[in-house]
C-alpha cells in the first residue's frame, strides 16, 4: 500500500517558523534582464529577512527592486519537503539610522564567508507562501 502525497500551502505563522530555523537561504534578483539566485546566510525577523554581502556584487544591484527569497528542505527518500518564498524588495540597512534598521542590524547572521560582508540588507515583505509536499500530516 502506498503513503498517499499531498501538496499543501503553509500558514503564515508556518512559514514564519519555518524561516526562522533556517540559515542559508537564496536571494532571486533580476540584473541587466537576467535572472540570477545567489545562496546567502541570512537571519529571519518574522517574515523579513536580514542578509550581509560585500559591495559590487549582484545582490547589491538589488536594492530598491523587487526580490524573492527562498528556503526549503527535500527530503529524497521520503519524497516530501517543504518551500516557503517571501516576495518583497531589498532594502539597504547598513547606514541607515531608524530604530528599525539599527535593531536588524543587531541581528545576528551567521556567516559563513565573513569577511568583507560590510553591507546589511532587508527584504522587506510583501508577499510569504509556502507549500508541503509528501505525506498527509497529522492535525
Amino acid at each position: 500500500m502506498t503513503t498517499p502525497t499531498v501538496l499543501e500551502p503553509i500558514s503564515q505563522q508556518g512559514c514564519e517558523a519555518l524561516l526562522a530555523n533556517g540559515s542559508v537561504g537564496r536571494v532571486a534578483v533580476v540584473v541587466d534582464g537576467e535572472p540570477h539566485g545567489v545562496p546567502v546566510n541570512y537571519v529571519a525577523d518574522g517574515a523579513t529577512i536580514v542578509f550581509q554581502t560585500a559591495s559590487d556584487t549582484i545582490l547589491t544591484a538589488g536594492v530598491l527592486r523587487k526580490v524573492a527569497f527562498e528556503v526549503d528542505a527535500i527530503h529524497n527518500k521520503r519524497r516530501s519537503g517543504w518551500s516557503v518564498c517571501v516576495h518583497g524588495h531589498a532594502r539597504e540597512i547598513t547606514n541607515r539610522l531608524d530604530p528599525r534598521s539599527r535593531r536588524l542590524r543587531e541581528l545576528f547572521v551567521d556567516c559563513w564567508l565573513p569577511a568583507g560582508r560590510d553591507r546589511s540588507f532587508e527584504i522587506v515583505p510583501e508577499k510569504v507562501t509556502g507549500r508541503y509536499l509528501g505525506p498527509p500530516r497529522p492535525a
